[in-house]
Formats: structure tokens, C-alpha cells, sequence
């Protein structure tokens, strides 16, 4: 019998790979960047960049490879440009607050790590993970802070130090 795709929202669901679950993740962050987009943000240039390579991210395991060491340069170049414009904005850990587009920044960031954690389980379950899928979604994740402290410093948002009992 002839499946109905209607009744099929993405073919792979049923596999125990966690390679399926790397697809979801980075599907759900691709979306998140997406609704970031939807609400104007000042980095539009750059987020539609981290979409497009997330989405290149997503197949990369099971297709074949889309992220690049130019990818990878890239980004550390677009990283390092608001690390600089953003220093001494940072000293330590900060609340993950300030504008609205700043804040789903943040939640995105949580993604990308959640999308890093998931490529080393993949690894320790036995499937080989390129490095550069591992680095590119680490600094997927600081890419997504360095957004959301630029958006903060563009609407004149000053970043809050959370001081921490723990560390």
C-alpha cells in the first residue's frame, strides 16, 4: 500500500537515529531565525547568512556536506567584528534580556546549543560527525549572542551582569 503523504510530516520521524533529531533541531532553528526576521531586525543581513547555512546544516549529515571552512571563516570574521564593537558591553555572564528582538536572539542561542549537544551524542552513539558541523553550530550559538548584545547596543539597551553563586 502506497503511503499517504498527507498523513506524513517528514519522512524520517520513525528512525531511531538521533541523526533525525538533528534535522528537527536545526529545522526548529531555522524557523526561530525566521520569526527574527519577521520582526525587523537591524542585523538582517547577517541573520538571513546564519539561516541560510543553518539550513545547510540541517541535511549535512545524512546528504551531503554544506558547510564549508569559508562558512566557517566567515562567521568567525562576522563574530569577531561584534565582539570588538561590543567590548567592555560583556564583562561576565548577563541576563538574557533587553529589546524583543534581543530576547529571541537569546532563545535562539539556546537552539544552536541544543543543536551542538545533539552532534556530540550523535558522535558517542558511533556516526561520524565532521568537525566542522560541531564548530559551525558552536559558533552558530555565539554568533546568536553577539546578536543579541549588538541589537541591545543599536536600541541603546545596556546589557545586565547576572552575578552568579555557583561559578
Amino acid at each position: 500500500m502506497k503511503p499517504d503523504y498527507d498523513l506524513i510530516s517528514y519522512p524520517f520521524l520513525n528512525e531511531d537515529a538521533k541523526v533525525v533529531d538533528h534535522e528537527i533541531l536545526t529545522d526548529k532553528l531555522s524557523a526561530s531565525l525566521g520569526h527574527i526576521l519577521s520582526q525587523n531586525t537591524p542585523l538582517e543581513k547577517e541573520t538571513w547568512w546564519l539561516l541560510e547555512r543553518v539550513l545547510h546544516l540541517n541535511g549535512s549529515l545524512r546528504g551531503k556536506m554544506a558547510i564549508s571552512d569559508a562558512d566557517v571563516k566567515e562567521g568567525l570574521l562576522m563574530y569577531h567584528v561584534l565582539k570588538e564593537r561590543n567590548k567592555g558591553r560583556v564583562v561576565n555572564f548577563v541576563y538574557p534580556t533587553g529589546s524583543s528582538i534581543a530576547t529571541l536572539y537569546h532563545n535562539a542561542r539556546c537552539e544552536a546549543k541544543i543543536v551542538t549537544r545533539n552532534l556530540h551524542l550523535i558522535e558517542k552513539s558511533g556516526v561520524v560527525v565532521p568537525q566542522i558541523l560541531i564548530d559551525f553550530s558552536n559558533l552558530a550559538a555565539n554568533l546568536l549572542f553577539a546578536f543579541a548584545i549588538e541589537t541591545n547596543r543599536l536600541e541603546n539597551i545596556d546589557e545586565i551582569e547576572f552575578i552568579s553563586k555557583s561559578y
